[in-house]
């Protein structure tokens, strides 16, 4: 555990540095942020992840650059760095190490993160005390990313004591503009360890996202734009203004989220759609699917796919359908659920 932290905080200063060298360099910067990656990186998955950017970065005009030196300019350099840390290294490094010997001492898969889906209901059972209980579970078996989807409803104070209590992980929220104000946006910003995206709607122009999304950029947030799709507006991403619709608010990342009623069909049309925009750096916006990507980190660290979500009443989903299960992890501890739902950790 010291050695860790000795790491982190070797981690935290060079990465300081490199963002301030990002400034005055972007191209440099960000390719001796690379270099530093991979002098830590351990794993299949690190180890790919920094060969494909080389790869993409070798290109001079990639609009990645673009991407990274409007995220320098706009973010908190504090947010840039404690985030990208608490995912980059306590998530995909230290995590993703402890993820594995956990699974060859315990037998079963460990998700690298776990999704809370509150967004079906304006009421969120599960207490404080109850969240924390589950994320501390979490990190001692190597879980340090965590995904919250909100509706309209925001337990503003119980979210901002987990932010404080788990400094150490990285907190992405997802969250409508109705739900933000400017109090919450003041009250959010001040956590260095949350990454927020705010909905836009198809059929919508789209004003109020605007105005709360600026709001965040103001307060120097990191954050983005998010899209929920099924099979009746896959048409709108697939053909490319979901994408131009992005770049219209000047966003720097897009988060693509399957809905309930998403044939399986549509979702990997629309998850090949995205990895390829990625790789072909298409557009200047990071676009991601929340349960396509989940899905693949968890089959690189874990070997099979595992997918844990919770519910706003405690009750386990244990695959991207979110079809909740009889489980509920007010009666069952996280390590209990874990042994009964995951696949068996298979090494070779």
């Amino acid at each position: 555990m010291e050695n860790n932290k000795l790491i982190y905080t070797v981690i935290k200063t060079a990465v300081e540095n490199g963002i301030r060298y990002i400034e005055d360099n972007p191209k440099r910067g960000v390719r001796n942020l690379l270099d530093l990656g991979e002098f830590f990186s351990s794993g299949n998955f690190q180890k790919d992840f920094f060969k494909l950017s080389h790869e993409i970065l070798s290109n001079e005009n990639s609009f990645y650059y673009n991407i990274i030196d409007s995220l320098v300019k706009e973010t908190s350099h504090k947010k840039l760095t404690v985030f990208g840390i608490n995912i980059g290294y306590n998530s995909f490094t230290y995590g993703t190490r402890t993820i594995r010997e956990n699974e060859k001492k315990l037998g079963y898969n460990i998700p690298w993160a776990i999704v809370f889906n509150f967004e079906n209901d304006d009421h969120i059972e599960l207490t404080e005390e109850e969240l924390l209980k589950i994320i501390n579970a979490g990190k001692k078996v190597g879980i340090y990313s965590y995904f919250i989807l909100l509706k309209k409803n925001m337990p503003l104070k119980a979210l901002s004591n987990i932010l404080l209590e788990n400094d150490d992980c990285a907190f992405t929220l997802f969250v409508e503009p109705d739900a933000l104000n400017y109090e919450v946006i003041e009250k959010l910003s001040l956590h260095s360890n949350l990454c927020i995206f705010v909905s836009i709607n198809y059929d919508k122009k789209n004003k109020t996202t605007a105005e709360k999304f600026n709001i965040l950029k103001k307060h120097r947030c990191l954050c983005g734009l998010s899209y929920s799709y099924d099979d009746k507006n896959a048409d709108y991403i697939l053909s490319g203004k979901s994408a131009k619709t992005m770049m219209s608010l000047k966003t720097s990342f897009a988060m693509y989220i399957k809905k309930r009623s998403c044939s399986i069909k549509t979702a990997q049309e629309i998850r090949n759609f995205i990895n390829s925009l990625r790789i072909k750096d298409s557009y200047p916006v990071f676009m991601m699917d929340l349960y396509g990507d989940l899905e693949r980190i968890n089959e690189i660290i874990s070997a099979k796919s595992c997918f844990l979500g919770i519910n706003n009443r405690g009750q386990i989903s244990i695959s991207d359908s979110l079809n909740e299960t009889s489980l509920n992890i007010r009666n069952k501890s996280l390590n209990e659920i874990l042994a009964s739902t995951m696949p068996k950790a298979k090494y070779t």
